[in-house]
């Protein structure tokens, strides 16, 4: 650049530092805006997942992300029958996951015959087999049902005996498969004797 002296003369100077520094300059205020945008984002979203306003932007009553103990029930009822009716789905939840979760898990297999007719030790009978063959080929359904049962695999399962007649069979035990190990010691007095076995799903 040629700069115009007072006596007439001329000279050149190099000003391509001061472009570059108001090129930084620039540069730096975008990135400054650019931030400012970022954050206002960010602290939007963070707002919105937080719950201190809606889907739609506005900070109405109408709250999109409200959580189970703020969305009511359409109609109130008592789930455990405790005598208080639930309002919410929040408080319906917590009184229906200690029934689910228990009573829903247990349930027996289905009868078979065990013979006993003689005496014998060491003897096997695969329960869990026995299961799904019969939940597999049940002798009647009602109408409209599906033509089987539906079934868990084996090692969905934990296996219990609950009772056993010890007047005729010992040394009971089950596998984690549902196999059952038994002895034979007498046959039953009146023909008929009992073993309970429960199912439970993990």
């Amino acid at each position: 650049m040629s700069i115009v002296l007072e006596n007439g003369g001329t000279a050149t100077a190099d000003l391509s530092a001061l472009e570059e520094s108001a090129a930084i300059a620039a540069v730096q205020t975008d990135l400054d805006q650019a931030k400012v945008q970022a954050n206002n984002a960010i602290n939007a979203n963070t707002a919105l997942i937080n719950g201190h306003i809606t889907n739609d932007g506005d900070t109405d009553a109408t709250n999109e992300l409200q959580n189970a103990a703020e969305v009511d029930l359409d109609t109130t009822v008592d789930v455990d029958g405790d005598g208080t009716a639930e309002t919410n789905v929040e408080q319906a939840v917590q009184d229906m996951a200690p029934i689910v979760s228990k009573s829903a898990r247990i349930f027996y297999p289905p009868s078979i015959a065990v013979d006993a007719s003689t005496t014998g030790t060491g003897r096997t009978i695969n329960l869990y087999t026995q299961y799904t063959s019969q939940f597999a080929t049940p002798a009647v359904g009602s109408a409209g049902a599906p033509a089987s049962i539906p079934t868990y695999a084996a090692n969905e399962l934990y296996y219990y005996v609950t009772y056993y007649d010890n007047t005729v069979f010992s040394n009971v035990s089950i596998s984690n498969t549902g196999v059952m190990t038994y002895n034979v010691i007498a046959a039953p007095a009146d023909y008929n004797s009992l073993i309970n076995v429960v199912f439970v799903v993990k």
